[in-house]
């Protein structure tokens, strides 16, 4: 037993399970012969092994990698969480000059969430078919095209086009984010930029309507699109122009954290005699250049990686894509990921979109911009965490790997949720109870940044495990994901406003609190069985049963 993991009964290798600590694995007659890290990260083996083509995106420089990374940031700022928070602080103000009711109102946002949620399956299938980059340009000009109706618009009908249409801009920004952090970053990089990706889609959301507050208070609400069109529309340039393509079709040799029961080469050196520790040790095939036989290829121009077409990558229809993402909800890991990240983060949607009106009520009495003053609480509770677990997500992954005799496991990732778990719990009961009794808006706002740090490192913790231990699934558990909490999201929009009435605030987030309780406590048994449950889902795949597994060379950096 690994640290609490229970270990499968099988002398092969479980997918997930890789060697990451060499010298503490003494494994160098194994791995050897593997590329590794540079400087301090000498001895980490590179998961996945990196090719010799210099356009695989995980020999690109890392500033290059960086580059890219920031503009789809950027991207996910200005067209993923500044949209479906953009007019919630002017709720009550608008309804008055639209002579539409606050319920209307929140319902725009709704639909927001709505189309990203259908939409979002498809452009992730185009992003595997085409590749990611046709698919970012389309999501950021129809952002754009959303912004402008936006400002245009007069009447709610208006309105709610727009929000439509820029439900189509937000699709790609939370469908294959992360994905494409997988193809641009080896296994122990990956927890900083994941945690930055869940702060840009979490935090920054609250942190919109402190200045939408102020804007909508002393300009008007058109002028939340008047402000936000040229971010978006520089963020359009910058990803035609700098960019590329990051989806790369790369030999399934090189996916050692993936090989599944495949048999070590003819140059490995593993002798179980000679090395009795390394029997925990998953035998890897040799990757390097003089077993691929192919002269090097030359490196793509600037001009070259414009090309909004670069051919197909897998060579399964969209339609096989689309209906395998459903299927993965038979692996229980995976459906811990979806319902655990995606009902938690629901519960910051439902103080969004309640903010207005709680804190426009007796005894606060708020304007549009005091009432996005409030949501500093939560943007600096949402950063603190994702700054703690940038800081200690992969270094904590990495001492694991050293106390299990240099060997990681998926579910060293999990132990971090228990933090998360009280904060959020904690965060969310404050809240209820605090605003119920019409005490200080500072506590109020200090608890609402406890429940965001607390819901920040969950979506953190369980999204960094999914993509650890079901890298070949990690487009489909993240389509999922994002399906689920949209229309998760989209349903809160709709009860939210009545249930408030009806039940009262303190209620709502008692029972959210006990709902975000239960699901953290799920996290136990998946890091006590989760290696045994990756063996068993290796040798029954139901989605391999059902004949829709897909191609999955050209995806999620495999």
């Amino acid at each position: 037993m690994g640290l609490g993991i229970l270990e499968s009964r099988t002398a092969s290798k479980v997918p997930g399970t890789v060697t990451l600590d060499e010298a503490a694995a003494h494994s160098e007659n194994v791995t050897g012969n593997l590329k590794h890290g540079h400087g301090k990260d000498h001895h980490i083996v590179l998961v996945p092994q990196p090719s010799d083509d210099p356009n695989d995106p995980l020999n690109w420089s890392s500033f290059q990698k960086h580059v890219v990374l920031v503009i789809i940031c950027f991207g996910t700022i200005v067209n993923g969480a500044i949209p479906g928070p953009l007019l919630n602080a002017g709720f009550v103000q608008m309804s008055m000059e639209l002579g539409v009711s606050v319920d209307d109102l929140v319902k725009t946002s709704g639909y927001v969430l709505l189309t990203t949620g259908a939409i979002g399956i498809f452009a992730s299938a185009a992003a595997r078919k085409y590749g990611k980059r046709p698919v970012y340009v389309l999501s950021s000009i129809f952002a754009f095209i959303g912004v402008i109706i936006g400002e245009t618009a007069s009447g709610y009908d208006a309105l709610v086009a727009s929000r439509v249409i820029h439900g189509f801009g937000v699709a790609a920004y939370e469908s294959i984010v992360v994905s494409t952090i997988g193809d641009l970053f080896f296994v122990h990089e990956r927890g900083l930029r994941v945690a930055s990706v869940i702060f840009l889609l979490a935090a920054i959301s609250n942190g919109t309507s402190i200045i939408a507050g102020v804007i909508t208070n002393h300009l008007g609400w058109h002028y939340n699109f008047h402000i936000l069109i040229p971010f978006v529309a520089l963020q359009l340039v910058l990803c035609v122009l700098f960019a590329p393509e990051t989806t790369y079709r790369r030999d399934r040799k090189y996916n050692v954290d993936t090989a599944g029961r495949a048999a070590p080469s003819e140059g490995s050196s593993l002798s179980n005699e000679k090395d009795p520790r390394a029997e925990k040790v998953e035998k890897v095939p040799s990757t390097t250049a003089e077993d691929l036989h192919l002269p090097p290829l030359p490196k793509k121009t600037f001009w070259q990686s414009l090309a909004l077409y670069n051919g197909t990558f897998v060579d399964d229809s969209i339609f096989k894509m689309v209906i395998a993402c459903p299927a993965i909800l038979c692996n229980v890991g995976a459906s811990y990921t979806i319902f655990v990240s995606g009902v938690t983060i629901a519960w910051y949607v439902a103080v969004a979109l309640l903010s207005s009106i709680i804190f426009s009520a007796p005894p606060y009495l708020f304007a549009a911009d005091s009432i996005g003053y409030t949501s500093v609480g939560p943007l600096i509770g949402g950063f603190l965490s994702s700054v703690m677990m940038a800081i200690i997500s992969d270094p904590f992954a990495k001492w694991m790997a050293r106390k299990n005799n240099g060997v990681f496991e998926p579910e060293f990732r999990i132990p971090l949720i228990l933090v998360g778990a009280i904060c959020s719990v904690a965060g969310l009961v404050g809240f209820g109870h605090t605003v119920a009794e019409g005490r200080s808006v500072y506590l109020a706002c200090f608890v609402w940044g406890t429940m965001l740090f607390g819901l920040t490192n969950v979506a953190t913790t369980t999204t960094a495990y999914a993509l650890d231990a079901y890298r070949d699934y990690s487009t489909e558990i993240f389509i999922m994901n994002m399906v689920f909490k949209n229309f998760f999201f989209y349903g809160v929009t709709e009860y939210i406003v009545d249930w408030y009435t009806t039940d009262g605030v303190a209620k709502i987030f008692d029972v959210m609190g006990g709902i975000s309780a239960a699901l953290c406590f799920l996290s136990l048994p998946i890091y006590i069985f989760g290696k045994k449950y990756r063996h068993f889902w290796d040798k029954y795949n139901v989605i391999k049963m059902l004949h829709l597994e897909t191609d999955k060379t050209g995806a999620d950096g495999g």
